[in-house]
């Protein structure tokens, strides 16, 4: 008896340690997806180039249609889909030439998860322009002792310069060779180093926003490198709690690397006499909205965001940035009775916006060659972004290649922004909204097949 229980024990030990392992890989495959907008994405995917080359549009223009949708004939259509398990369902499909109604279902004002950031990003093009910049510099105090390291809020920043990325985002690495040469010119080859992250007022974590997304979204800070992500691998989701010390810490790097011994760094403000020695650009306003939208980037749109909020003289705070946000959809016509707004990457549940309005943005940017980035970034079904992998089920092959759109997940809640170009060339703009349903399975086969069906749609 004795020696079985010598062999029973360490048995019942190893089973029991393989089911703890095989129910923590569960939950990462079941659970997590129903906590952050898709796992992979919207944390800043530093495993791919930051904008691919885009494929062809799929809406090259909006010529005249060899025949007009019906209505009728196209909600008898998407009401035949299966709604097992889905939920509320608030729903728009308009002509995106002329903005008629062709479907509704449902009313009013529901939360769309990351499809808030087609307005957000709108937002930040119309005010910011579709070429700004923001600049990442150093600067050397009077006494020649300090290098600071200023950040101006470039939320596509790296560490490592990405020869590998197109269009290429500035890079740390850049800046600390530029200012290395400066300080070695003048002689400096021992310097300490002072970190300025100043530009935005904060609190880096917006107070709507729910902790467990903290693996998916970084605090918000003017000076941030990689997203704050320490290991670059795809599935890495851990986050530096201090930004911009992490960044600094990247920059101390590699000025060692070029000579320059760094003595010590510490958070400090930009003194008003320091002088410039390098600056890095960020990518263009409507380049970083592209990526925004086609890898669901939490990070990036924020601090648009908030970009937007100093741009029209307020502090960069979430509460700044949400006030904005709402100041500018309802001069743009893109606010509704109902709507409400927190933060401009739809994290938070709170957010309220109807479909009218996501609707309204996409026929706006389709109309307006100045923000034609927010149709363009938009993800296409089967082919790029946050889409890449979906539209593989039988009833919904017929939307690959062919739907463009932007996805919204959080816990209990699906949605898809976009537009489509009807088997018959009509061009239709729509928005679905799905919450409360049983899980994310059978919802995002809904929206992909109905989606799919206008994409095939000969509904004259």
């Amino acid at each position: 008896m004795a020696g079985r229980r010598r062999w029973v024990c360490p048995a019942v030990t190893w089973i029991l340690a393989l089911t703890v392992a095989l129910a923590t890989a569960g939950l990462q495959f079941v659970v997590r997806p129903q906590l952050a907008d898709d796992p992979l994405v919207g944390t800043g995917r530093l495993d791919l180039p930051a904008v691919a080359d885009p494929p062809p549009a799929v809406l090259p223009d909006l010529g005249a249609p060899t025949a007009t949708v019906a209505p009728g004939a196209l909600a008898a259509r998407l009401d035949a889909l299966p709604r097992e398990g889905l939920g509320d369902v608030v729903a728009l499909v308009v002509d995106a030439r002329t903005g008629q109604e062709l479907y509704r279902a449902g009313s009013g004002a529901r939360t769309p998860a990351s499809s808030l950031k087609v307005l957000s990003a709108l937002v930040a093009i119309d005010v910011l322009g579709p070429d700004r910049t923001f600049a990442t510099t150093s600067l050397l105090t009077p006494d020649g002792g300090t290098v600071v390291l200023r950040g101006g809020g470039d939320p596509l920043l790296t560490g490592a310069t990405r020869a590998d990325a197109h269009p290429r985002p500035a890079s740390l690495e850049d800046l600390a060779e530029q200012t290395a040469e400066q300080l070695t010119a003048k002689g400096a080859t021992t310097v300490a180093l002072g970190y300025d992250a100043t530009l935005f007022a904060g609190p880096g974590w917006n107070p709507a926003w729910p902790d467990i997304f903290a693996r998916s979204v970084a605090p918000i800070t003017a000076l941030t490198a990689d997203h704050a992500r320490p290991s670059l691998a795809p599935n890495a989701l851990q986050r530096a709690e201090d930004p911009a010390r992490f960044a600094a810490d990247q920059f101390a790097g590699f000025l060692a690397a070029h000579g320059i011994t760094v003595s010590a760094t510490n958070p400090v403000p930009t003194p008003a006499d320091a002088t410039e020695l390098a600056h890095v650009d960020s990518l263009p306003v409507s380049a970083i909205a592209e990526v925004v939208l086609a890898q669901s980037d939490n990070d990036a749109a924020e601090t648009l965001l908030w970009q937007v909020a100093l741009e029209r003289g307020r502090p960069a705070t979430p509460a700044d940035g949400a006030a904005v946000l709402t100041t500018e959809l309802q001069r743009l016509g893109l606010w509704d009775d109902g709507m409400a707004v927190l933060d401009g990457n739809g994290i938070a549940s709170e957010n309220l916006v109807t479909p009218d309005a996501l609707v309204g943005a996409v026929r706006m940017a389709l109309a307006d060659p100045a923000l034609r980035t927010i149709t363009e970034g938009l993800p296409v079904a089967g082919v790029t972004g946050t889409l890449r992998e979906r539209f593989g089920a039988d009833d919904s092959l017929r939307g690959r290649g062919m739907v463009r759109a932007k996805t919204g997940t959080i816990r209990g809640v699906n949605t898809l922004t976009g537009y489509v170009v009807t088997a018959d060339g009509q061009p239709l703009a729509f928005a679905l909204m799905t919450s409360g349903g049983a899980g994310q399975t059978s919802a995002r086969a809904w929206l992909d097949r109905a989606t799919a069906a206008l994409a095939s749609c000969g509904c004259s």
